[in-house]
């Protein structure tokens, strides 16, 4: 489920918002005392790459939370494990870790005219030039006082050594070092009694400043480190620091608004002078202060994680045993507070750095007019001026404790991460960010990692996918194979139908041709036809006339027949003759009257003649535009085999 977190101001509510569970680096504001304070000061920006640095130079397992987002890997905090020691934000190599500090409300509280006062830790000297300057800047924007950590570092050493003397206690862990009380306090909470019950040179300051100097308002500390809010807004000090603004985020500050403190007035400190709790910052800061006073003690100096958090576990496992130091002088960051999280000194300027505070320890020495009497404070004078009780602090057992992890769930992630044998997890290969096989299988079964942040995972995944490949090669190989015998199938019935296409063609075409040749038959019987109905027509037209004249020739005859009964005996030949023509007559009109008849039987079998070869036309044109149709058909039947042949071809060429 998702957190939501909100933001004020002193103008009320500014926004609410809701992330992701895993994304614990998301800045909490709190009503503290009157300010807004704000925690979880490192996060993740967008410039992860997922490149693993933070999760291997982290000294805490628990702290970071790898997460695939839209395919890249990308770590994220989880603040309550965080003990804010900065190694991250220093190793990054993409500035993907950053942080927030109170330097914007520092300034802007400045501005609208708050009375507050500044603690400036001794660093200060290291990492600014001109540092005076700076302060006379700091003063022109407002503030009201400014003190120098060192003398509440003096103060420090007086404590220790006074709480060490009263209680004849050894073997105590300083803790100038937030990032070590937030590491003894989360995961070594069996070390707090050890754990120096004095506040840290800052806090130091600020009780000085307000129950020895009664220095109204509010307190900003000018700090090298990132993990000094957690020390102040921690209930075990009081709540006397309201601010925590470092170094860098002061000069990008100065850079946005293109302030260049250079040129501002040279200024000083309001407080006393200092001895030697200049050197503070140093590794053996400590070491060097106490032994002003104790000659011969063993003071065990521990500088940088991971062997600082190293260094813890192991002493809280030999804690009792006897064979302790006098003081364990340790610091989170291995260069010092002077090359600190918050600080614009680097590694690379350990030299310069070291130069700057041999002169302020020679200075400091410089300052001692009494021979041999230490270059520090008066403890006597301090004895008179000061409570050494005012100066005590507590601490809070806040033991995150580890995630619970199973031996099966250790193998359920080895599985997952296709890391099956011994010499599979034993490869150690620390791309991951851990030191082992094994660590990284615990991080995926706590859900703390993926596996996809393996680099022997991919290998694997890849071989698998190259073994994969290889069959699905075989199996194309043999399904192209096959492919190819039935291509050259559809190859032979392609050209079997190619043959008995043209065969068909062939035969459409012969009846193409006859069917013509029919056609023309038929319109030459049709002619034909027409013609003899035109000479029957005449014949019967001539049959008419002799039917006509066989008539009037009867008549002849008979009247023929008349005249020679008339004349007697002399037209008894003509008589014959008479006879005869009326015979020939009759016989003509007999001959033209069944030609008549005959007329009328055939003129009827010319019709039906010439209708069945008008039948004979249309069903040959029918039959001409179906095998016309057959023709496009077989030709786009050949034109589809052709297209068939062409695909099959570029198959097998692919194949």
């Amino acid at each position: 489920m998702p957190i939501i977190f909100i933001l004020f101001s002193e103008m009320g509510l500014l926004a609410i918002d809701a992330v992701p569970e895993p994304l614990y680096n998301v800045i909490w504001y709190f009503f503290l005392g009157g300010a807004f304070m704000q925690t979880a000061k490192i996060f993740t920006n967008d410039n992860c790459v997922g490149c693993n640095l933070c999760i291997s130079n982290c000294p805490c397992e628990e702290a970071n939370i790898a997460v695939m987002e839209n395919g890249r890997n990308k770590i994220y905090i989880d603040s309550e494990k965080c003990i804010v020691c900065g190694e991250c934000v220093c190793r990054c190599t993409h500035d993907a870790r950053d942080y927030i500090d109170d330097a914007e409300r520092f300034f802007s509280d400045l501005r609208a005219g708050k009375n507050i006062a500044l603690i400036v830790a001794p660093a200060i000297r290291t990492n600014f030039d001109q540092y005076r300057n700076l302060l006379g800047f700091l003063r022109k924007s407002g503030v009201r006082a400014i003190f120098d950590t060192s003398f509440g570092a003096d103060i420090c050493t007086w404590a220790y050594l006074r709480y060490m003397t009263a209680n004849n206690a050894t073997g105590l862990v300083s803790q100038p070092c937030p990032a070590i009380v937030n590491y003894v306090e989360r995961y070594t909470p069996d070390l707090l009694p050890k754990l120096a019950p004095i506040h840290s040179p800052a806090m130091c300051t600020a009780v000085y400043m307000k129950k020895y100097k009664d220095i109204p308002g509010s307190y900003a500390f000018l700090s090298p480190c990132i993990a000094k809010q957690d020390e102040f807004m921690d209930s075990n000090t009081g709540n006397l620091v309201q601010y925590n603004v470092t170094f860098r985020k002061l000069a990008e500050f100065m850079q946005r608004n293109a302030v260049d403190y250079r040129t501002y007035p040279a200024d000083n400190f309001d407080n006393a002078q200092h001895g030697l709790g200049a050197v503070y910052p140093m590794p053996g800061g400590l070491k060097v202060n106490v032994e002003q006073y104790v000659d011969d003690v063993w003071i065990h100096q521990v500088e940088g994680q991971p062997h600082a958090s190293h260094f813890l576990k192991e002493y809280a496992k030999m804690s009792g045993r006897g064979g302790a130091p006098f003081l364990v002088d340790i610091l989170n960051c291995q260069h010092g507070c002077n090359v600190g999280t918050g600080a614009l000194r680097g590694e690379d300027e350990s030299l310069a750095v070291g130069r700057m505070l041999h002169e302020a320890k020679t200075q400091a020495k410089g300052t001692v007019k009494k021979k041999g009497k230490a270059p520090g404070p008066d403890f006597k004078q301090l004895d008179k001026e000061l409570k050494l009780s005012d100066f005590h602090r507590g601490y809070t057992n806040k033991n995150v404790g580890v995630i619970r992890i199973s031996s099966a769930d250790v193998e359920n992630a080895f599985a997952a991460l296709h890391k099956t044998t011994p010499t599979d997890r034993k490869i150690d290969c620390r791309s991951c960010g851990y030191s082992s096989c094994r660590k990284m299988a615990e991080a995926v079964a706590k859900k703390l990692n993926h596996v996809e942040n393996c680099v022997e995972y991919f290998k694997s995944v890849l071989n698998e996918q190259n073994i994969h490949m290889e069959q699905l090669a075989e199996s194309r190989e043999q399904q192209s194979e096959a492919l190819r015998s039935s291509v050259e199938s559809i190859f032979e019935a392609i050209a079997e139908s190619s043959r008995q296409t043209n065969a068909t063609m062939d035969d459409v075409q012969g009846i193409n041709q006859r069917i013509e040749l029919m056609n023309d038959i038929s319109a030459k019987l049709g002619s034909n036809v027409e013609e003899l109905k035109l000479e029957i027509d005449k014949y019967v037209k001539m049959s008419d006339e002799i039917v006509n004249i066989s008539r009037q020739t009867n008549i002849l005859a008979l009247n023929a027949s008349v005249e020679a009964a008339r004349a007697g005996q002399y037209g008894k030949g003509f008589a014959v003759v008479a006879e005869q023509i009326k015979l020939l007559s009759d016989q003509s009109q007999r001959s033209a009257k069944g030609a008549l008849e005959n007329n009328e039987i055939i003129a009827p079998l010319l019709d039906m003649l010439n209708s069945i070869s008008d039948d004979v036309l249309s069903e040959s044109q029918i039959i001409s535009d179906n095998v016309a149709s057959i023709l496009g058909a077989v030709n786009e039947l050949s034109r589809i085999q052709q297209d068939i042949a062409g695909t099959a071809e570029k198959i097998t060429v692919h194949s």
